[in-house]
């Protein structure tokens, strides 16, 4: 089924910010769109997964079944059949292997895809933190934080995310991410415990010439104490000199605009739809 979309502009031969020629930092919002592909990729390869340049997009399929680190980033805006041209490209990606949800991301709205099996799963606010030098870490007294540095603890950082999201349907021992985190450096992954249990988990990757938070998550019984917020502050911590970009939820928005300085820069549009 065809979905439709507005018409395109007038190509006129300027400057639209999305050429394949246009410098990484000409817009916050390409920086940070060109981070996020990155980190996906990143991602993918250290899981052993799959990655597809398309034609306006890049699409990663970890092999795990859990949409959280398998998708798509559209990297230029689409119209009418050229979209349309788009997703059949992705759907044929993701229909050729892998099990489980995949997402699609669109720093642009996007045509209604339900009609092809998609479920609009929201438009999450794009943050931005310019680089801001040298950050103090703490965090609350009763919070250990540590390095995720071998499988044990890889382990316990994906049962912490699978059960703190929650992530349905998905074993932590197969998501979200695989060992091959821990032997790349472009990786960082955390651990807070309170009283020898695991209580939150965050991660960033460093994509391109910016940080990006990957997935953090805080057991409901442990939120409102400042555990998200101090893993927060390690990560940015660790990359003092770069920009970093998040997708975030609504409900975590304020701990990183509030209390870090991230910048609302836009919403993407977020689609879901789950393999056979």
């Amino acid at each position: 089924m065809s979905a439709t979309a507005p018409t395109a502009p007038l190509d006129t031969g300027l400057e639209t910010g999305w050429d394949a020629t246009t410098p990484a930092g000409d817009t916050i919002v390409r920086q940070s769109v060109d981070a996020i592909v990155a980190g996906s990729v990143a991602v993918a390869t250290a899981c052993d997964g799959r990655v597809h340049r398309g034609s306006g997009f890049v699409a990663v399929d970890t092999g795990r079944p859990t949409g959280v680190v398998n998708g798509t980033v559209l990297t230029e805006p689409r119209f009418g059949v050229e979209f349309d041209g788009t997703i059949d490209e992705i759907e044929a990606f993701y229909g050729a292997g892998g099990r489980g949800e995949v997402r699609l991301w669109s720093p642009w709205p996007t045509p209604d895809l339900h009609g092809r099996g998609w479920v609009l799963e929201g438009h999450p606010p794009l943050l931005y933190r310019a680089p801001t030098g040298p950050l103090g870490v703490s965090a609350p007294e009763e919070l250990e934080v540590s390095a995720v540095t071998d499988t044990a603890a890889l382990e316990e950082w994906n049962t912490v995310v699978v059960e703190a999201f929650p992530l349905t349907g998905v074993e932590p021992s197969h998501a979200p991410l695989g060992p091959g985190v821990l032997d790349d450096e472009r990786f960082s992954l955390l651990l807070g415990r309170v009283d020898g249990r695991s209580v939150v988990a965050g991660s960033r990757v460093v994509g391109g010439d910016a940080s990006v938070l990957l997935l953090t998550a805080t057991r409901p019984e442990a939120r409102g104490r400042g555990y998200y917020g101090a893993l927060v502050r390690h990560r940015l911590g660790s990359t003092p000199d770069l920009p970093v970009v998040s997708l975030v939820s609504d409900h975590s928005r304020p701990i990183l605009v509030d209390r870090f300085g991230f910048l609302p820069v836009c919403r993407f549009t977020s689609w879901t739809r789950t393999r056979p």
